[in-house]
């Protein structure tokens, strides 16, 4: 995969998908869902099946995470991102908070959530993340939810084919060592 600079996303997608992702939530019990923006590898950069966050919100940079709720959503991003977010968020959709300052994890740890639950995917969670994620979702008085299907994969029915092509030995005179 390269990496272009065509910038894709923006407000219509949040207005297209959040309902179709609220519609899931509320299939699966879930009141809230965690995004993210690794992948299964911990990509940076993603493959465009992997563009979670891009297809619930519209945001397409390269570091966030959101929360989604039934009755409210938040994107966090870093300073990089700041007006990129402005322009793909959809204000009366989305809030947007500071990535890594208040963070996913530090909002979190501020509301009350009790009785609520919130889901993840843990196949996009670094084991830290994870730590993290369950030390704020108890904090907030709110029961984590391992999910083993990803709302937003059973959401996205036009959702583009994961990459696939040949694996190429990488030379042993630019490796080093074999």
């Amino acid at each position: 995969m390269r990496q272009t600079f065509d910038i894709r996303g923006g407000p219509q997608l949040g207005r297209k998908n959040l309902p179709k992702l609220r519609m899931c939530l509320g299939e699966m019990g879930l009141d809230y869902f965690y995004i993210p923006h690794e992948d299964e590898y911990q990509n940076e950069y993603l493959p465009d099946a992997n563009e979670r966050l891009s297809w619930a919100t519209g945001f397409t940079g390269s570091a966030g995470a959101a929360i989604i709720g039934q009755s409210m959503a938040i994107v966090f991003v870093d300073g990089r991102y700041t007006l990129q977010a402005a322009d793909q968020l959809d204000p009366d959709l989305f809030e947007t908070a500071g990535l890594p300052d208040p963070g996913p994890f530090g909002w979190l740890s501020a509301q009350d959530l009790s009785g609520k639950s919130i889901g993840y995917d843990p196949r996009l969670m670094s084991p830290n993340d994870l730590d993290v994620l369950k030390k704020s979702s108890n904090a907030a008085g709110a029961t984590l939810v391992r999910v083993d299907k990803n709302p937003v994969d059973l959401a996205w029915v036009d959702r583009p084919a994961e990459p696939l092509s040949p694996v190429i030995p990488y030379p042993i005179e630019f490796a080093g060592v074999s």
